[in-house]
């Protein structure tokens, strides 16, 4: 039984990863940092904004002071903003299943990313009222710690409990899966390259797209092995 579904905004509900990346990029990039795209990625998947930039700046063997590290994030926030502002694509198959899930199960956002660009995309994308509760960068420590699903279940349980174990998680990184996995969520990660990641087996299953996918298909996907299983073409 699945009596709640906790999505990760980032990879799982909308594409962003090549927004983000060149956000993050040009953010470093003004502080002279320059790193390429698998290196950037290999450093700083499924980090919140602020832990991505240190985590890039310590990767290129940079030590920025705290008062760098800020700006650096808040330029990484603002380079963001404006790319999401020119437009977003949903994630394949996302609209239809979360259509769907929302007629069968209670669900909410539990996310790296920032409550003004979830709440910003999910109303242009009409996705707004799907979602009971929106945790979000700076509302618990971040992933991987498991405080963000803790406050997820915390905040849905206000109007009706809801057990780690009967919740499930989608995530798009290996960060997302152990914060998941650490709160006893299963966790399905959505996309073949975290799957590659190495996500998997840290995951309980992964799909390389939500298209074709139900609250039942994916439960089945966890429930088919004491191993991982996946959907990766």
């Amino acid at each position: 039984m699945t009596s709640a579904l906790l999505v990760e905004f980032e990879g799982v509900v909308v594409s962003t990863q090549a927004a983000r990346r060149e956000a993050l990029r040009r953010a470093l990039g003004d502080d002279g940092i320059v790193l390429g795209d698998a290196r950037l990625d290999a450093l700083c998947a499924g980090l919140d904004v602020a832990s991505a930039v240190r985590g890039g700046a310590h990767g290129a063997g940079r030590t920025l002071d705290e008062t760098a590290l800020d700006l650096a994030t808040l330029r990484a926030e603002r380079y963001f903003a404006e790319a999401i502002g020119k437009g977003v694509t949903l994630a394949p198959g996302a609209r239809d299943f979360l259509d769907a899930a929302a007629a069968r199960t209670r669900l909410g956002v539990v996310t790296r990313a920032s409550r003004r660009e979830v709440e910003f995309v999910l109303a242009l994308a009409s996705l707004d009222a799907h979602f009971e509760c929106i945790i979000a960068s700076g509302d618990a420590d971040p992933k991987p710690s498991p405080a963000p699903y803790e406050r997820a279940l915390d905040r849905l349980s206000r109007r009706r409990p809801v057990r780690a174990s009967e919740a499930l998680a989608l995530e798009d990184s290996v960060v997302g899966a152990r914060a998941a996995r650490a709160a006893g969520v299963r966790c399905v990660v959505v996309g073949a390259t975290a799957a590659a990641a190495g996500a998997l087996p840290v995951a309980d299953a992964a799909v390389a797209t939500l298209e074709g996918e139900t609250i039942a298909s994916l439960g089945a996907l966890v429930g088919a092995r004491s191993l991982s299983a996946t959907r990766i073409p």
